[in-house]
């Protein structure tokens, strides 16, 4: 049985996904009319929760033993996966990316407000003028070009430099979409130390992520 669950556990993902899977099915199990409860439900939440120290303290038991569980687990997953169906597996899928999108959303604008306030210590320091290029300003006010992960992106740190006023009256059309930075660097545009990130895809609920 514990070979089971433990195949279960892996399909969920990391331990703090099994924890907080026991906390909502243990809530969703009170609150549900006894009709409509699994009656394997205990079952199931003390195995996620004795899986879930497994996995934390895995270090501590013998390889031999996880080994031998290897092929059960890979069994078992095909036949969670099979009696899940394609559908619900594309709605635990969409709802991962969901997730891992707010997360990367969050991440890049907390990026883009650190770059910026390190473009303003330059601007000062420098008598009011800001860098040509913003990887001048390492390693003094930044020990490097911050990296983003924008939602439908790779990961970037690389900077679209715009040294020129063809975006001024719309910095919009500027926007390739690389997934990067986007700087304006010219001292006779209206946008002039301007950093924007480059995207034109839409937070969700959100505006697209080149307007923050």
């Amino acid at each position: 049985m514990l070979n089971i669950f433990f195949s279960f556990f892996l399909l969920c993902g990391t331990a703090a996904y099994a924890q907080e899977a026991v906390k909502t099915a243990a809530t969703e199990s009170q609150a549900a009319p006894a009709q409509q409860q699994n009656k394997y439900a205990p079952e199931i939440l003390q195995a996620i929760k004795n899986l879930t120290v497994l996995a934390e303290r895995s270090a501590e038991i013998p390889q031999a033993k996880l080994d031998a569980l290897a092929p059960e687990i890979a069994v078992f997953n095909h036949k969670v996966k099979a009696a899940l169906g394609s559908e619900i597996l594309a709605d635990i899928a969409r709802k991962e990316k969901d997730q891992d999108d707010r997360i990367r959303s969050a991440k890049a604008k907390r990026t883009l407000q650190s770059f910026r306030a390190a473009l303003q210590v330059y601007y000062g320091d420098k008598g009011g003028a800001y860098p040509k290029n913003p990887e001048l300003m390492v390693p003094k006010e930044i020990q490097a070009v911050p990296e983003i992960r924008l939602p439908e992106h790779e990961p970037s740190s690389k900077i679209r430099i715009i040294d020129s006023k063809k975006y001024d009256k719309d910095y919009s059309k500027a926007v390739s979409d690389s997934g990067g930075w986007l700087y304006f660097s010219s001292r006779d545009s209206d946008n002039y130390g301007l950093l924007l990130l480059d995207c034109s895809h839409k937070e969700a609920g959100g505006a697209e992520f080149f307007r923050y």
